[in-house]
């Protein structure tokens, strides 16, 4: 008699790929280790986090903090007004609307420069 493989539920397996297996043991000197640590401190990851993302990328990504958040408010906003100017230009004409959007489009551009460099 064939036994039904059923689904037992559960979190599923992670591929052979993604598997975490290789421990890396890791010598400093104290200059590099407070180097280190501050890294972590700043980008509010944890130390292997750090180090994978040095290997990776070669720099380290802080995480959005407080201030962030303004910045982040702001872009939603103005998204949405350029989408509701959008919906209006296809429904009107694009003559009238065109100011408008570059006008949105700019301040956007501002507030991606700040967030940017402020990471």
């Amino acid at each position: 008699m064939k036994q039904i493989l059923r689904n037992k539920g559960g979190r599923p397996a992670i591929s052979e790929g993604r598997r975490k297996k290789y421990l890396l043991s890791l010598r400093l000197d104290t200059e590099h280790y407070f180097k280190l640590k501050s890294l972590v401190r700043t980008s509010g990851h944890g130390t292997a986090e750090v180090l994978r993302q040095l290997i990776a990328a070669g720099r380290v990504c802080e995480r959005l903090r407080r201030e962030h958040l303004d910045f982040i408010s702001q872009l939603k906003g103005m998204a949405r007004n350029l989408n509701q100017l959008t919906r209006l230009a296809h429904a009107k004409g694009f003559t009238g609307i065109v100011p408008r959007h570059a006008a949105i489009i700019a301040s956007i551009e501002v507030l991606l420069k700040h967030l940017r460099n402020d990471r």
